[in-house]
């Protein structure tokens, strides 16, 4: 007799950490109110092919937001284009004066 398999599924939406205990939820930052202007950051990191969307998605912003900066930042200090991500991600971010991020991510 074989088992049957287990599935567990996970809401997008993820668990409220004060539901499970876990202390105070965290805040994300605000949306930005509009995008003219703004420095964004065109993070990637393992996604194959991931250079290619976060460009399409500039060529195409830059187009409907005029103005938009884009930065191609590596995933951490000593990381290059298409590295995993490390901690110092965060500190690179604020140094740059990025506004917003896009990122792509995966395995």
């Amino acid at each position: 007799m074989s088992a049957k398999p287990l599935y567990e599924v996970l809401s997008p939406l993820g668990q409220d950490p004060q539901a499970t205990g876990a202390g105070p939820a965290k805040i994300s930052a605000p949306p930005l109110a509009d995008l003219k202007g703004k420095k964004i950051a065109l993070i990637w990191t393992v996604f194959a092919n991931g250079n290619i969307v976060l460009e399409a998605f500039a060529d195409l912003l830059s187009r409907r937001y005029p103005g938009m900066e884009f930065v191609k930042l590596p995933p951490g200090r000593n990381a290059k284009w298409g590295q995993s991500p490390e901690r110092s991600l965060t500190e690179l971010v604020r140094e740059n004066g990025i506004d917003a991020a896009i990122v792509a991510a995966g395995c």
